[in-house]
């Protein structure tokens, strides 16, 4: 893994970055009376009528940073699989395949069927084809796959945190952040307290503000420091 460490903690950092800022694009011109996010189909409507192409660039940087992740992950299962993680590399295989995928499509989804949906709902001329009842079941079709794809992100974390635990990887306060992390986002999730697509800003948007600064602190930990190597051993 040394030979790709640094590769690694780029697209981390990069990753993490394009995370952190994605929707800036699209708060920039965010009216002063809309609640982040719209609370209705219609201001959602309204919100990427007034964001323009910006609303494809926020989808477009997050399917970038999705991109960067995956690569990043399948480095790591490698190195773990070699090193006798037996369970965990599989296990994070599955997990960050699930997610980034899940994730991608609801990218995909949000970030360019929804505003053609609503170019098509605006049309002049007697053009319209799609109802405001369609662009909203477009969105929460997003919403479908961007819940689940959120929620196995932070198994993925649980698992990916465990071998640093074990000062294998990385370093050990790293994985306990993110078990933490993990195991808060799971429970609050179970309980319902992220609601019911993740849309509970105060908790949910935390949560995921963390996940990202934690996979930024990953990154930027490959880049500084040699990672400790893993002596082979079952698990």
């Amino acid at each position: 893994m040394d030979r790709h460490r640094k590769w690694i903690g780029v697209a981390l950092v990069v990753g993490g970055l394009l995370m952190f800022t994605r929707m800036a694009p699209v708060l920039v011109v965010l009216p002063e009376d809309m609640a982040f996010p719209p609370a209705t189909t219609q201001e959602m409507l309204r919100l990427a009528v007034i964001a323009g192409a910006r609303w494809q660039l926020s989808h477009v940087m997050g399917l970038f940073a999705v991109l960067l992740f995956g690569i990043a992950y399948g480095w790591h299962v490698i190195f773990l699989v070699r090193a006798g993680w037996r369970w965990v590399g599989p296990g994070l295989a599955v997990t960050s395949l699930l997610a980034f995928t899940l994730f991608g499509i609801a990218l995909l989804i949000d970030g360019f069927a929804v505003p053609a949906m609503i170019d098509d709902h605006l049309a002049a001329g007697g053009a319209r084809t799609a109802t405001l009842e369609q662009v909203e079941e477009m969105h929460l079709l997003a919403l479908r796959f961007f819940a689940p794809g959120i929620f196995l992100l932070f198994l993925t974390i649980g698992l990916f945190s465990a071998p640093m635990l074990h000062r294998e990887i990385h370093s050990r306060w790293l994985g306990v952040t993110g078990q933490t992390i993990a195991v808060v986002a799971v429970m609050a999730y179970l309980t319902g307290l992220t609601g019911p697509h993740w849309n509970e800003m105060q908790i949910a948007g935390t949560l995921m503000l963390a996940a990202f600064a934690w996979h930024l602190l990953v990154g930027a930990r490959a880049l500084i420091a040699k990672p400790i190597a893993a002596v082979p051993q079952p698990r």
